[in-house]
């Protein structure tokens, strides 16, 4: 298999600030506001815990937080990475435009959801390293959506249009279209956070 020289990578983490947007709305319903507000924050501590971590290795990788609001930019627990506001519009556009962005400045860029606590070193150092072996990497979650992509070749804005998100055929959705543009490797499967349910399986594990 071809291997291709990659210079930086970006990993960008999405997010959304307490007090700012509605957090984990299904998962508040059952354990109330304030303790899904713990939850999206621990979730996403232990995310930056594992690139922080990664970085050490990769020491040509760029961390992101990708802030869903432009005054939550100067939120002080997104103050530890680099910081990108996702813009305006649906995800699909806001996908687009952050990927488009960060690859005009690196090699490859890696998007992460911020409620996958159980994402591991192993996992995130996976998914680095088949960037030099395939254009695109998925981490497909139990859900049918995703919790990690990456790519280093350009991807149409209308790829990302295309894809009808939170719903249980976004990642199969998202690969049939990224397919003609070349071959996808894929990570273990992960769940996310969004449902009580959710929380019960992952946060007795973690």
């Amino acid at each position: 298999m071809l291997l291709v020289f990659l210079e930086s990578g970006a990993i960008a983490v999405f997010v959304k600030t307490p007090g700012l947007s509605p957090i984990k709305t299904r998962l508040a319903q059952t354990i109330g506001q304030e303790a899904a507000k713990k939850c999206h924050l621990f979730s996403s501590s232990c995310v930056e815990a594992v690139i922080t971590e990664t970085v050490k290795t990769y020491q040509k990788i760029t961390p992101y937080w990708a802030i869903a609001e432009k005054i939550g930019l100067s939120y002080s627990a997104w103050s530890r990475f680099q910081r990108i506001y996702q813009g305006e519009g649906s995800l699909g556009e806001r996908l687009s435009a952050i990927y488009d962005e960060l690859l005009k400045k690196h090699s490859f860029v890696i998007f992460l959801g911020a409620d996958s606590p159980q994402i591991s070193l192993d996992i995130l150092t996976s998914a680095i390293d088949s960037m030099s072996k395939f254009p695109f990497v998925i981490g497909r979650a139990k859900d049918g959506g995703f919790y990690l992509f990456g790519g280093r070749l350009a991807i149409p804005k209308q790829t990302w249009l295309s894809v009808q998100y939170s719903c249980d055929q976004t990642a199969i959705t998202l690969i049939k279209y990224l397919l003609p543009l070349g071959p996808i490797a894929e990570l273990p499967t992960l769940m996310d956070v969004d449902t009580y349910e959710d929380f019960k399986e992952v946060f007795y594990a973690v």
